[in-house]
């Protein structure tokens, strides 16, 4: 499945993207729930380690299986146990990482696919919040033809948080974003203030990305053009003053470095 999607910034400029497949996404999982086994028998081995499981509970526990009277309540015990601490890990590890990564998770990362909403913005906390709480639905077995009947590859949790998994289209924008990444701050030309980078949407990001990415293919009218109607846009938006038009790439990159500088930080 490799359907696109196509999202208009408030630019008036149409940027389109992937729409990410079923196995991509399959694969993430995966790695997902793999890191997240692994969280969960390191905290296990650290609160037994710490003595808050105790061997009293270990015993008490054998005992109930070896009971053929209590056999079967320990069973339940123990599955409901593991279905609550799976559903709190699973809520916490996808609401945390989406969105502090900007809708991915380190399996989504190495698949290189991300969430965003169904109109091409970035995540909100609401959005992560009710994607994750119908995440338990989405492990009913009768509800995972949802994603096989679905245009887009929706799971049951997308359609109602109004988000959507897409490539992230990574590899071509790899050196425009480690280059700005590097830039430090004292070479900024311009400034922006916290309250102001947090206005930015992904579209805005994606818009930026893609023509510094093309700027040396464009034709000169077709990328100034371009260029002019992000920047007059965004300045607007932002209540920021225009650059002049000879440092109005520079205002571009400036602004895409800080966002950069904002993302590492915040990820510590």
């Amino acid at each position: 499945m490799s359907d696109a999607v196509r999202f208009e910034t408030p630019e008036n400029i149409e940027l389109s993207f992937t729409v990410a497949g079923l196995g991509t996404r399959f694969v993430a999982w995966v790695v997902d729930n793999l890191l997240m086994l692994l969280v969960m028998f390191v905290l296990f081995c650290a609160l037994a380690f710490g003595g808050i499981v105790t061997d009293g509970l270990l015993i008490s526990l054998k005992d109930g299986f070896a009971s053929a009277e209590d056999g079967p309540q320990a069973t339940t015990y123990i599955l409901g146990l593991i279905i609550v601490i799976w559903g709190l890990g699973s809520f916490f590890y996808y609401g945390i990482f989406e969105l502090f990564m900007r809708g991915q998770t380190p399996g989504k990362r190495m698949s290189q696919i991300r969430v965003v909403k169904s109109d091409g913005f970035l995540l909100d906390a609401s959005s992560i919040l009710v994607r994750n709480i119908f995440r338990v639905l989405d492990h009913i077995p009768v509800l995972w033809i949802v994603p096989l009947a679905s245009a887009s590859g929706l799971r049951f949790g997308d359609m109602v948080a109004g988000t959507i998994v897409v490539q992230d289209e990574a590899t071509t924008l790899l050196n425009v974003r480690e280059r700005l990444a590097s830039r430090p701050a004292s070479e900024a030309q311009f400034r922006f203030k916290l309250f102001v980078l947090k206005k930015l949407t992904s579209i805005d990001i994606t818009a930026i990305e893609q023509l510094l990415e093309r700027w040396a293919d464009l034709p000169a009218d077709r990328r100034n053009e371009l260029r002019d109607q992000i920047v007059m846009g965004l300045t607007a938006r932002l209540e920021l003053d225009a650059p002049a038009e000879r440092d109005a790439l520079r205002f571009l990159e400036d602004i895409l470095a800080a966002e950069y500088r904002r993302q590492v930080s915040r990820l510590g």
